[in-house]
């Protein structure tokens, strides 16, 4: 009887919260069940997209005029469909090229402690991207494994 009890609060809680919802918020509610107001259509679905892995990249880092560390990137690109995935293959020696002489500038700069900072590499880096092949062909980069590794 207890179970029944609960059931039935539940249900009268979940329903009151809905109807709430859909009274004092119907722009949110309305949209997410496919509802949508007089003369406004419903936006677009976002392009299909596909993701590009590529070979880890191992970058150099210097210190004090030598190599110390090397810098190992394992990324991908999400790119739009249908001619993204073409694109980057057929630019990718000139994005490895851009990404090889930014990573040295950073360090030409001093910014070596960047490198480490996932957020600032992921904004440059896409950046860099859109530089070489163009906008409207790369919408992210996944960085799977950035590591440091010192030299053997």
């Amino acid at each position: 009887m207890k179970i029944v009890i609960i059931l039935v609060v539940l249900l009268a809680l979940i329903g009151g919260g809905g109807f709430a919802a859909w009274t004092f918020f119907p722009d949110v509610v309305k949209p997410m069940v496919g509802i949508y107001p007089e003369g406004q259509e419903p936006p677009p679905p976002p392009p299909e997209t596909g993701l590009v892995n590529i070979d880890p990249l191992i970058m150099p880092i210097f210190e004090d005029g030598t190599v110390r560390r090397f810098l190992v990137l394992e990324l991908s690109f999400e790119v739009f469909q249908p001619n993204g995935a073409l694109i980057v293959n057929s630019q990718l020696p000139r994005i490895q090229n851009a990404f090889l002489t930014y990573i040295l500038s950073l360090q030409a700069k001093g910014l070596n402690d960047k490198l480490t900072d996932l957020r600032f590499l992921k904004e440059r880096l896409l950046r860099v991207t859109t530089d070489v092949v163009g906008p409207g062909v790369v919408n992210d980069i996944l960085l799977k494994n950035v590591f440091e590794r010192p030299v053997s």
